[in-house]
């Protein structure tokens, strides 16, 4: 009986830890009501600057978790320089990616995509090729969205696991942006 109280006891305690943080919940909702047009009661920098705290603190035990703070911060900010656009900090997107995947393995709805989305964003502004072509930009010149660089090596097999498009669609939907260009 004495083992079977414990084990008991040690799922409720784990059940307890993994309880979602309210907190990230409440910030990628602001983050997501922001993209839809509502005025935004803090910045995305200070979004993503209590997401970062909430991290290093330990505070993002559940999967759902996971895919809040990823969710804020893959949207860490880009600027124009020197004729490209570059993001700020590519590195929030390559600690997105990994907590996106955290939150696919945990069986979130729609974390398979962003795993896709995210790699792409970091790649695509630190080496300037994408894997799977979830990444557009719009040519400064003619206005035009282009995919950023496509991995060729990348099959479509692949990129089906993360529900993104056969390269083939992708190139009939978007033209692909030239490397060196």
């Amino acid at each position: 009986m004495s083992k079977i109280l414990s084990v008991l006891v040690l799922i409720v305690l784990s059940t307890s830890v993994k309880a979602d943080n309210t907190e990230l919940a409440q910030l990628a909702a602001e983050d997501q009501a922001v993209r839809a047009g509502t005025p935004d009661p803090r910045s995305d920098d200070a979004r993503r600057t209590r997401v970062l705290e909430l991290i290093a603190s330990g505070n993002t035990a559940s999967p759902q978790d996971s895919f809040n703070a990823a969710l804020v911060l893959q949207h860490t900010g880009l600027v124009f320089c020197d004729g490209e656009i570059k993001s700020l900090s590519a590195e929030n997107y390559l600690l997105a990616h990994f907590l996106f995947k955290r939150a696919m393995a945990g069986g979130i709805k729609g974390a398979n995509y962003l795993v896709a989305a995210s790699i792409d964003r970091y790649l695509s502004f630190t080496v300037g090729q994408q894997r799977y072509g979830t990444n557009r930009l719009i040519d400064q010149d003619t206005g035009k969205e282009l995919l950023v660089p496509i991995d060729r090596s990348v099959t479509d097999a692949e990129r089906a696991i993360y529900g993104v498009e056969s390269l083939q669609q992708l190139l009939q939907r978007f033209p692909e942006k030239q490397k060196g260009r």
